[in-house]
């Protein structure tokens, strides 16, 4: 990384979603105009919208989708999040966002992320998301499943 937050081709994403490390994957997101604010830059707040969309995505790849959560009467609350700007996305950048599981603990698990814009090969953002598992009854912190720690692997 150089002092312009310029990426290395060893820094980039692989364009075909996948990730030179097995944990790791990045994942295209789409910039919105209603993502702009208004001196066309991404609004600060909307890089946590990056990071949600990637790991809605990322579920979905490993076979844990929001729906698979629902369906084993559990649900995910985040409950830390964290940001840092490195550089701004501007309408129609192409992003990537690569989401690694970083740490899981017995009810929680910590997802870290790298915006990377593929149009002027820069950093963004990076920064990460605290989730604690929860009973989808009882709203109360329930162990990770095994096959969801499986998927994250």
């Amino acid at each position: 990384m150089t002092g312009n937050n310029s990426i290395t081709d060893k820094d980039a994403p692989l364009l075909d979603g996948s990730s030179s490390e097995k944990s790791k994957m990045s994942i295209p997101v789409e910039v919105r105009y209603t993502d702009m604010d208004t001196n066309g830059h991404m609004f600060f707040g909307n890089y946590f919208t990056l990071f949600d969309t990637a790991f809605l995505k990322y579920l979905n790849i490993i076979g844990c989708s929001y729906d698979w959560f629902l369906s084993n009467n559990l649900n995910f609350y985040y409950v830390e999040a964290k940001s840092q700007f490195k550089s701004s996305i501007k309408f129609e950048d192409e992003i990537f966002v690569e989401v690694d599981v970083a740490s899981t603990g017995k009810t929680s698990f910590t997802t870290s992320f790298k915006a990377i814009n593929k149009t002027n090969n820069c950093l963004a953002a990076f920064g990460h998301i605290v989730s604690v598992v929860v009973n989808l009854k009882t709203e109360k912190p329930a162990p990770l499943p095994e096959e969801l720690i499986e998927a994250f692997k």
